[in-house]
């Protein structure tokens, strides 16, 4: 599953840009990575890990952020389609699993 994070945070004054920066930090700390500007996307095993970020996003969005969340599988996020003017990109792929023994 994929959990795709967007949103739209004010950034006017000085302490909405420092409520942007660490929930964008967050995102990233927690391992989503960025598919554009204030779209992330995490790659999870299954809906109860999704579940638990949504309740980790929901308790830390700014006030007056405006945030929705998307689960996806990972065959949709794989026939999505990246362009950059004519130019077709790949889309990005999954982590490799690890195997502990």
């Amino acid at each position: 599953m994929w959990l795709m994070t967007m949103f739209d945070l004010p950034t006017i004054s000085k302490e909405e840009k420092k409520e942007y920066t660490r929930f964008r930090k967050y995102l990233l700390r927690e391992g989503f990575i960025q598919l554009q500007y204030s779209v992330y996307a995490k790659f999870l095993a299954s809906r109860e890990n999704s579940r638990k970020y949504y309740r980790y996003i929901q308790e830390i969005v700014p006030p007056g952020g405006y945030v929705r969340l998307l689960m996806v599988t990972d065959k949709q996020f794989g026939d999505m389609v990246s362009l950059y003017g004519t130019k077709i990109e790949e889309v990005e792929h999954k982590p490799e699993q690890l195997l502990l023994f």
